[in-house]
């Protein structure tokens, strides 16, 4: 009497996991671009906020603020608690000041986006893939 056996062969098996493989190769460096991009498009939207908290903080004090601690201690509104201790989203943010001007860099955290970030007292963010940017750099499109 013959028995009939039910499973997947060796082979079948192999096949399925090198086909997820593949699958996998393809998949994983578009999800982390995806997820990098997603980091550019909030340090931006950052840079946007301190640059709007930066003209704030001068209409009301006189001057620009000096630094970042500055913004949260006249107006917890401005910006949030991350944002005031420097650090959001895989970005390093860094701004000073003067009376009549700030400057501010988003660097990105080791591997967590290709571009930097730099904005002003003119309100153009400016982007550099090669290093730290500043104000004789691209305007972010």
């Amino acid at each position: 009497m013959k028995t009939s056996e039910n499973g997947f062969t060796l082979l079948e098996l192999m096949i399925v996991v090198a086909v997820i493989a593949i699958i996998a190769g393809i998949a994983i460096p578009n999800l982390l671009n995806s997820v990098n991009g997603g980091r550019e498009a909030a340090a931006i939207g950052s840079m946007r906020t301190l640059s709007t908290a930066a003209e704030q903080y001068r209409l009301r004090q006189g001057v620009y603020p000096t630094n970042l601690t500055d913004l949260a201690a006249v107006d917890p509104a401005l910006v949030d608690t991350e944002l005031a201790n420097g650090l959001r989203n895989g970005y390093n943010f860094e701004l000073t000041g003067q009376q009549s001007s700030f400057d501010c860099n988003a660097n990105p955290t080791s591997s967590n986006g290709s571009r930097f970030f730099f904005v002003d007292e003119t309100g153009v963010i400016r982007q550099s893939a090669s290093g730290v940017a500043g104000p004789t750099d691209t305007p972010i499109g």
